[in-house]
C-alpha cells in the first residue's frame, strides 16, 4: 500500500462554500480516475466550537486534509499525472502552500 496525506488551501478568491463543494465533488472524478485507488478520505475542518477542541486556538490555517491510499507508489504517481485529475485538482486547491506527506498507517486504538 502507498498512502499520501495532503493538507490544502482553498484557492484565493473562492469561499469556504464553494471550496467544499468543489472538494465533495473531487471525489466522484478520483473514483472514476484513478488507478489503484483502494480509499479516499476527505476531512473538511470545521470550526473549533466543541469542548474537545481545546487544541485550536484561532481560525484553521488550512481547509481540508485528504488521505489517499493507493495499491502502489506507481498508481498514485499515474494518477497524480493524469490531466482530469490535475484539472480538477486546480479548480480549487491552492498548490503553492499545500502540504504533502507521504505517511505510513499505524492503528493504535
Amino acid at each position: 500500500m502507498h498512502i499520501i496525506a495532503y493538507v490544502m488551501r482553498r484557492k484565493s478568491g473562492l469561499s469556504q462554500e464553494a471550496f467544499l463543494k468543489l472538494y465533495a465533488e473531487h471525489g466522484q472524478v478520483m473514483a472514476m480516475a484513478a488507478r489503484g485507488l483502494l480509499r479516499y478520505e476527505q476531512y473538511p475542518l470545521r470550526r473549533a466550537q466543541l469542548p474537545g477542541d481545546v487544541y485550536c486556538t484561532q481560525p484553521p490555517a488550512y481547509d481540508a486534509l485528504s488521505i489517499y491510499t493507493y495499491a502502489t507508489a506507481e498508481d498514485a504517481d499515474y494518477t497524480s499525472r493524469l490531466p482530469e485529475v490535475i484539472e480538477d485538482s486546480e479548480r480549487f486547491i491552492e498548490f503553492a502552500s499545500m502540504i504533502t506527506l507521504p505517511v505510513n498507517k499505524r492503528t493504535v486504538v
